[in-house]
């Protein structure tokens, strides 16, 4: 069964076909297995973690250790020109902790950090109630990396903000 048009002769399953595939949004995506479909749940689970400002609970400090308080670029070698003040201290990492503010990790590539910005050493900072983070700051932007410890290995990463902190 056809239906006449001025132009041509149109079948009819083709129209229903036509139809149907513009109705409505569908997924586009073949059948996937659960192994598929799982590995796309992780990479969803990773991309909302880049989006979201996660806080990591910062509370009393008991001990700041500083392996060494220069900046250093990717490459590991000793930032030329470091603004001052140019030391990380003990007091500017616990001003750090008090008033930096929790961003994504999208926010640090497109908004706070730069390209190829110097980064300090790593500062092991240890909380009364017995947690110890790694920190890392970076030279000019007032970011902050910071990594939980467990049992000797860092966890993962909250990033942070210090609009005063800023070099």
């Amino acid at each position: 069964m056809t239906m006449k048009n001025a132009l041509r002769t149109i079948p009819l399953p083709w129209l229903a076909w036509v139809a149907l595939a513009h109705s409505g949004p569908m997924d586009p995506s073949p059948p996937q297995g659960s192994a598929s479909k799982a590995a796309a749940a992780t990479e969803q689970e990773e991309d909302r973690r880049r989006m979201e400002a996660r806080a990591y609970a910062i509370g009393p400090v008991r001990r700041i250790t500083l392996s060494g308080a220069r900046f250093f670029d990717a490459e590991g070698k000793p930032c030329t020109a470091d603004p001052p003040p140019a030391r990380v201290t003990e007091r500017y990492v616990r001003n750090f902790l008090r008033q930096a503010i929790p961003i994504s990790q999208v926010a640090v590539m497109n908004y706070y950090g730069s390209f190829g910005e110097c980064t300090s050493d790593p500062v092991d900072v240890q909380f009364k109630d017995g947690r110890q983070v790694r920190l890392s700051l970076a030279a000019d932007s007032g970011v902050g990396y910071l990594s939980p410890v467990v049992k000797g290995r860092e966890e993962d990463v909250y990033f942070y903000y210090c609009e005063v902190c800023k070099r």
